[in-house]
C-alpha cells in the first residue's frame, strides 16, 4: 500500500519550495530594471533534483534521484521569451532493486523575465511538451504528455553579462499511467549556467522628451585680459620686481626680499678632474653663477670646504681636499671677488654624509660645501 502521509510530505515541500521561489521572483521584479538583455537568444544547461511523485514507487518511499536539462531561448519580445528544452533523468526506489525509470523529455515554454537578465531578473513560465516512461522490468513503457509551470531567477556572474547563473523550481503534470495511478506531479529544483549568443543588440532606452524656451537675453560683451607674467629669473620663489638680491644660487634659502640667508650649500654640480683638483669645464660654467650672486650681494662671505671619499690614506685626501676648495677659492679671486671674503678649508674623509660602502655613497661624500654668512 502507498503511504499516503509520506506522499502529503513530498508535495508539500516541494509546493512550498516552488511557491517560496515564485515569491521572491515577484518581489524581486520591483528591482529589475526596465531595458531588457542585450542578447537576443541565449543557451543554458544545468543539473536538478527530483522529488518524483510517490505514485511512481510502489514502497511509496522513493529514493534520491537526479537528472539533467539543457535548452535554448529566444526573444519574442522585451519580456517574453520561448524556450525549448530537453531533459533526462533517474528516478530511484530507495530500496535494493536501484532504478525504477528513466525519463527522457523535450518540451518548449513561454518564459516571462522580470527585467534584464545580466541582473537579478526573477521570471515565471509555462510550457508543455512529451517524455519517455522507460521503466525497468515493466511492460508499460510509454511515450505521454505533460505540462509543467515554473519560477526561477537568472544573474550574471564574473562581471560577464554573457554567462549567467541560473536557477529555477518547476512542477511538472506527466499523464503517466501506471499500475491504475492516472497522472504523476514531480518536482524539480535545477541549478545551471546560462549563456548568451552572439552580438549583444543595442537596447533603446526611452528619454523624456524636454521643450526649451528661448528667451532673449541682454548681450554682454566680456574684454580678457591676459594674465600678467611674473617673472623669476633666479627661481629662489620672489619675483624679480621685489627681488633686491637678484642671482640667488640654485637650491639656497631666501628671504622675502630674495636675500640669500646664512645657511650650508652642498654644490654638487662642482666637480674635478679624477684625482685632481682641476674644475671641469662644466664646472667652470656653474661658477660663473657663483660670481654673479657674490657680485649682486657684497655682504656675503663664503666658507669653502672640500670633501673626499675614504678611498686613500687619510693625508692624500686631506691634501686633495684643500687643494680643491683653494681651487675653487681662486678661481673666485679671478674674476673680482675680494679675497677676503673667501675663506678655502679641506677635511679630507673625515666629514662623510654617506656611507663609504658603496660607489652612490662615495659619490655623495666627494663634494664642495659653501657655508654663507654676512
Amino acid at each position: 500500500m502507498i503511504n499516503m502521509t509520506k506522499t502529503k510530505c513530498h508535495i508539500t515541500k516541494a509546493t512550498k519550495l516552488l511557491a517560496a521561489a515564485s515569491i521572491l521572483g515577484l518581489a524581486g521584479a520591483a528591482h529589475a530594471a526596465d531595458d531588457g538583455s542585450s542578447y537576443d537568444t541565449y543557451v543554458y544547461f544545468g543539473g536538478f533534483y527530483l522529488v518524483p511523485d510517490d505514485k511512481r514507487v510502489p514502497t511509496g518511499n522513493p529514493g534520491d534521484s537526479f537528472g539533467v536539462q539543457a535548452g535554448v531561448g529566444k526573444r519574442l519580445s522585451d519580456r517574453l521569451w520561448v524556450e525549448g528544452q530537453y531533459f533526462g533523468s533517474t528516478i530511484e526506489t530507495g530500496g535494493s532493486s536501484g532504478t525504477d525509470y528513466y525519463q527522457n523529455g523535450f518540451g518548449v515554454d513561454l518564459q516571462y523575465a522580470f527585467g534584464q537578465r545580466s541582473e537579478f531578473t526573477p521570471y515565471i513560465l509555462a510550457g508543455l511538451g512529451g517524455v519517455y516512461n522507460d521503466v525497468i522490468g515493466s511492460s508499460d513503457d510509454k511515450f505521454t504528455p505533460y505540462l509543467n509551470v515554473g519560477a526561477g531567477f537568472t544573474r550574471a556572474i564574473f562581471g560577464n553579462e554573457q554567462l549567467r547563473l541560473r536557477g529555477e523550481l518547476r512542477a511538472i503534470y506527466d499523464d503517466y499511467q501506471f499500475q491504475g495511478q492516472d497522472g504523476m506531479v514531480d518536482y524539480r529544483a535545477m541549478l545551471g549556467l546560462e549563456m548568451g549568443l552572439g552580438a549583444p543588440r543595442e537596447v533603446v532606452r526611452e528619454v523624456e522628451k524636454v521643450v526649451i524656451k528661448e528667451v532673449p537675453v541682454e548681450r554682454v560683451v566680456v574684454q580678457e585680459v591676459a594674465p600678467a607674467v611674473v617673472l623669476d629669473s633666479d627661481g629662489d620663489g620672489v619675483p624679480d620686481d621685489r627681488d633686491l638680491c637678484p642671482n640667488t644660487p640654485a637650491g639656497a634659502r631666501v628671504d622675502a626680499n630674495g636675500c640669500v640667508i646664512e645657511q650650508t650649500l652642498v654644490m654638487r654640480d662642482i666637480t674635478f678632474e679624477f684625482n685632481s683638483a682641476r674644475l671641469t669645464t662644466n664646472a667652470q660654467r656653474l661658477m660663473e653663477n657663483v660670481v654673479s650672486f657674490l657680485r649682486s650681494d657684497p655682504q656675503a662671505r663664503i666658507t669653502i670646504s672640500g670633501h673626499t671619499d675614504s678611498i686613500g690614506s687619510e693625508a692624500y685626501n686631506l691634501k686633495l681636499s684643500r687643494d680643491r676648495a683653494n681651487e675653487v677659492r681662486d678661481y673666485l679671486v679671478g674674476y673680482g671677488i675680494d679675497a677676503n671674503r673667501l675663506t678655502a678649508l679641506g677635511f679630507g674623509k673625515a666629514r662623510p654624509i654617506a656611507s663609504n660602502d658603496t660607489e652612490i655613497g662615495r659619490e655623495t661624500n666627494r663634494r664642495v660645501e659653501f657655508r654663507i654668512q654676512k
